[in-house]
């Protein structure tokens, strides 16, 4: 739903170039409007894509937003033919959002100054917005119905989607090589603490005092983890083991590390149950999509579109 995108928060920017691209009804598209969105798309095409590919990367990226604001303005224009009411309250709590970003009102207003763009032009951008998004969710979301059927009958087809892998819940302790400090006083750290491990020490407790680890301060807790979450020389071990084991010492290009195991999950297929939710969210998408598709295609069927 690339115009549903466009109805996100707009950026504070200025139309610094007023020159008119687009004519859609009674709506404009401005050139400022096309380079705000395409700005962000030139930097990351730039390191991506050689001179001899880049013209052409961005000739389609150009057409592609052009589509998605021609989309905006439709929605916007039928939002404003049907007096799609938006009340101040609404609008102010958009403005509080922004203002939050800001330690004051001066500083919010001298910022918008800078772009070009006042507080009132703001308010109105705001009410385009909101009422853009109340047509989408009257229009859209309201009319969208998901019988038990198609339900039962996604569940069927993604099968593979809802098989929930193996999962084991660990806490670590990682000593990590140091270029700074002699090899023999690293390797008797770890001595130790394997140590005191086997004589039944606090693995929390050690890792809290010596782990430079993911979680250290909570323990080494590092949660839930899959296969394909660490590296394959601790995942060897780990999922070895059983609740409530401490592994030895595992060494990796990291360092030296300690694991253990507080929890296992085996793999598991989800039910019907389980899994509607998911499902009701996948066809809702799905459903959502096809039908902004055709509701924009009737709506310009209608429309006046003219490029300048």
């Amino acid at each position: 739903m690339a115009a549903m995108v466009l109805l996100s928060v707009p950026p504070l920017y200025g139309e610094v170039v007023e020159k008119i691209a687009v004519v859609v009804n009674n709506e404009v598209i401005t050139q400022g409007e096309i380079d705000r969105l395409l700005a962000p798309l030139y930097q990351q095409y730039k390191s991506l894509y050689p001179a001899d590919t880049l013209v052409r990367k961005l000739d389609e990226a150009r057409q592609a937003v052009i589509t998605q604001l021609i989309d905006e303005k439709l929605i916007l224009g039928d939002a404003k033919k049907r007096a799609v009411e938006v009340s101040e309250k609404e609008i102010d709590a958009k403005i509080d959002e922004v203002q939050k970003r800001f330690a004051s009102k001066d500083m919010l207003e001298k910022a918008l100054a800078e772009q070009h763009l006042s507080l009132k032009e703001l308010r109105e951008r705001f009410k385009d917005q909101i009422m853009s998004r109340k047509l989408v969710d009257a229009k859209i979301g309201g009319s969208i119905v998901m019988t038990p059927a198609e339900i039962s009958d996604y569940y069927e087809k993604h099968a593979s989607e809802f098989v929930q892998p193996e999962e084991v819940k660990v806490r670590n302790i990682l000593i990590k090589r140091k270029a700074d400090a002699p090899t023999e006083k690293t390797v008797q750290l770890v001595r130790d603490i394997e140590k005191r491990l086997k004589e039944g020490g606090d693995f929390a407790e050690l890792a809290k005092l010596y782990s430079e680890g993911p979680g250290a301060a909570d323990g080494g807790l590092m949660g839930f983890v899959r296969r394909g979450d660490l590296m394959p020389e601790i995942e060897n071990v780990i999922f070895g083991m059983q609740a409530g084991e401490v592994s030895g010492i595992i060494r990796s290009s990291a360092g030296y590390h300690f694991f253990k195991l507080e929890e296992r999950r085996e793999s598991k297929t989800l039910g019907l149950t389980e899994s509607r939710r998911f499902i009701e969210e996948a066809l809702y998408r799905e459903k959502a999509r096809e039908k902004m598709k055709g509701w924009l295609e009737s709506l310009k069927k209608s429309a006046y579109i003219a490029f300048k």
